[in-house]
């Protein structure tokens, strides 16, 4: 029987009075060292757990078990389903290494990846070709090394997004500097280009490409798509010229690029209004199109037909399989909002997130508790806003990251240097750490956090004013634990019960407690179940 530790905090994070936002945190867990730990990515895992990604300054301290081999390394943690660390891995040269993006693979190991600028030295078997590199490392499931590769030009090239390919390879993207030299086969248009690099499921490169205008060209996301080509998207601040077909409307524009297996261009467009539109996200949809996502702080002109709030807000466009645009939509408060993340939910919407610096303002429904906090926004497939929620700490966190873990559950990663206070229930153990938070939507079907059938039980009358009764139908347990916490995750009534059978029904007086939103929870079994009560 699987043990549920009983001290995870459960804690309806929401604002109470905001009748759009049902969700109710279940757990929040830190990781970090004691100097500075970035998370760049997270990523459900096959056996449920959580694996995130992104680069540590920290030595062997709190919790990383490994000292760093030059300045800074990438980090990788890897966690259950509950929060509790299962293991930690530490990749570096040394000198500096910066991680980007890491994907689990169908062997159940990791491909890990990012920038580095050392030579050969501690896991890096290969000398830099130019100032810095795409380096990949390939783990099994455990987080030990299987191989390592470096890939580079003679001057700058930073890796962003990396994934598994269908023929078991994988497909490497970031942007160049670089001349023709080392694996680079084309040059440059103008300063910065994409650039792609394909190789086997053994690291050996197959072929790479370069795409880009006559100024500056920045790709953050590429995915693998249905038809085996690939997806590119970033920003360009280029006008027409090189593989650029249409002009920019302002500084910087979101840029994709359609790309087939062999990495021939199929085509290009260019999205954004009169000011800086920046690309940090898309994903193919299930209806063959793309959703892009990224931060604005243009006006109604262009592409964009709503105006920011603020200096810049998230900004969204729905395109289709050719590219053509289908809709787009703005979301902020009055401050500054950066989006990092937009990913379709399963039931045909979108989730967008990343931080914010507004408090109550436009959409934004809750203030924040420190200067910069982690914004989450679900819309539906049509770009309506249906809810919103901001992750509060009581300092500074960054890079927000949602996803959808199941139908109702959402995991919620930031880096954060916050002591305990809003949302957060451990202090940093240094400067930055990893911060991880799970919420769930208490109008759906939560479920449980351990495979198995769902425990379950109803409470009535709900709202209450003083008796409750617990009814658990259909279960046959040798053993539970009753619990009830307070809006602060506190335990306020807890029992243990044994022998519950077919029907367990039992009156439970609460009049002792104050009016308010409480939590019923009940473990057993390595199984647990939750419902929000109202006592009025």
């Amino acid at each position: 029987m699987n043990k549920i530790k009983l001290t995870l905090l459960l804690v309806l994070g929401v604002n109470f009075l905001n009748a759009q936002n049902t969700l109710v945190k279940i757990w929040d867990f830190r990781f970090g060292g004691t100097d500075v730990d970035w998370l760049i990515q997270s990523q459900h895992t096959i056996d449920q757990g959580y694996v995130l990604g992104g680069y540590s300054f920290s030595e062997s301290s709190g919790d990383k078990t490994q000292d760093v081999w030059g300045n800074d390394d990438y980090w990788i943690v890897k966690i259950d389903s509950l929060g509790n660390k299962q293991w930690d891995r530490d990749f570096g040269g040394t000198g500096d290494e910066v991680f980007y993006s890491l994907q689990q693979t169908s062997d159940k190991g990791f491909i890990i990846g990012g920038l580095s600028i050392s030579d050969s030295s501690g896991d890096k078997t290969q000398n830099s070709w130019g100032y810095e590199d795409f380096w990949i490392v390939k783990t099994d499931s455990l987080g030990n090394k299987q191989w390592d590769k470096d890939y580079g030009g003679v001057y700058g090239d930073r890796l962003h997004g990396l994934q598994q390919t269908t023929d078991g390879g994988y497909i490497l993207g970031g942007y160049s500097n670089s001349i023709i030299g080392g694996d680079k086969t084309q040059p440059t248009w103008g300063f910065n280009d994409y650039w792609i690099v394909k190789i086997d499921s053994i690291g050996n490169k197959q072929w790479d490409k370069d795409y880009g205008g006559t100024d500056f060209d920045y790709l953050y996301s590429l995915q693998q798509t249905t038809d085996g080509g690939y997806i590119l998207g970033g920003y360009s601040s280029s006008g027409i010229g090189g593989d650029k077909t249409h002009a920019s409307w302002g500084a910087e524009d979101y840029w994709i690029v359609k790309i087939d297996s062999l990495g021939n261009k199929l085509w290009d467009k260019v999205f954004g209004g009169t000011n800086s539109d920046l690309l940090f996200s898309l994903q193919q949809t299930s209806d063959g199109g793309y959703i892009l996502g990224g931060y604005s702080s243009s006006g109604i002109n262009g592409d964009k037909t709503q105006n920011t709030w603020g200096l810049s807000d998230y900004w969204i466009v729905k395109i289709d399989s050719l590219g053509n645009k289908q809709l787009d939509r703005d979301f902020g408060g009055t401050s500054y909002e950066e989006l990092d993340k937009i990913s379709e939910t399963s039931d045909g919407g979108y989730l967008l997130s990343g931080n914010s610096f507004s408090n109550i303002s436009g959409d934004k429904t809750e203030n924040n508790l420190g200067a910069q906090q982690t914004w989450v926004v679900k819309i539906d497939s049509f770009g309506n806003k249906q809810w919103d929620k901001t992750v509060n700490s009581i300092s500074q966190d960054q890079k927000g990251l949602a996803m959808q873990v199941n139908n109702a559950c959402f995991l919620i990663t930031n880096s954060s240097q916050s002591g305990i206070g809003g949302d957060k229930t451990q202090s940093s153990q240094g400067n930055y750490d990893y911060w991880l938070i799970k919420y769930c939507d208490s109008t759906l079907s939560i479920g449980v956090d351990i495979p198995g059938s769902i425990l379950k039980f109803s409470i009535y009358p709900n709202p209450f004013n003083s008796k409750v009764k617990l009814e658990i139908q259909n279960h046959n347990l040798k053993q539970a634990t009753i619990s009830i916490r307070n809006v602060f995750g506190q335990i306020v009534y807890s029992y243990l019960e044994n022998y519950i059978n077919t029907i367990y029904i039992k009156e439970i007086d609460l009049s002792f407690l104050a009016n308010g939103i409480y939590l019923f929870e009940i473990i057993s079994d390595g199984r647990r179940s939750f419902q929000k009560v109202i006592k009025n």
